[in-house]
């Protein structure tokens, strides 16, 4: 093939290269998409080992994120079990646990909120096993007990 100088030795040695970078990346399939973005106004943050990048429509969301919003933001998170997390202005939470595998009834969402307002409509988790639901606060743990919450921390 024209332009394509590289040995078939070489092709292997760079095959097997990206193939240990993506299988040692921070992100693999071992770290599977937990949610989507859906909406957000006017800006939010994903705060994602050390960094922070500015969130956009149908960003994945992945278990060990920080989202933050500004003063003015706001973000709408849908998670694969179809819970729909709705965050405010000025607020903070990390997404430290999720885990859906209804089938092995193996479900859970663990959320700190470290600051601001939110709605949580319950999905799927919620209604195989309520008591997998749990909201931390700098104050309180909050488990859920209906389809509907709503956070405010101070």
């Amino acid at each position: 093939m024209p332009g394509n100088n590289l040995s078939h030795s070489n092709r292997i040695y760079y095959f097997v290269l990206f193939a240990q970078l993506w299988l040692f990346s921070p992100i693999s399939l071992a770290d599977a998409r937990i949610g989507l973005v859906k909406t957000h106004q006017p800006i939010a943050y994903v705060i994602r080992q050390s960094v922070k990048q500015k969130l956009l429509l149908g960003a994945e969301i992945f278990q060990g994120d920080t989202i933050e919003t500004d003063a003015s933001g706001a973000v709408g998170i849908i998670f694969n079990d179809g819970a729909v997390l709705t965050l405010g202005s000025d607020s903070k939470l990390i997404l430290d646990n999720f885990l859906f595998k209804p089938d092995e009834r193996k479900v859970s969402f663990l959320t700190r909120v470290l600051k601001g307002s939110l709605v949580f409509v319950s999905g799927a988790i919620g209604r195989i096993s309520p008591e997998s639901v749990h909201f931390k606060t700098p104050t309180a743990t909050l488990g859920l007990r209906g389809t509907k919450v709503l956070i405010d921390v101070q």
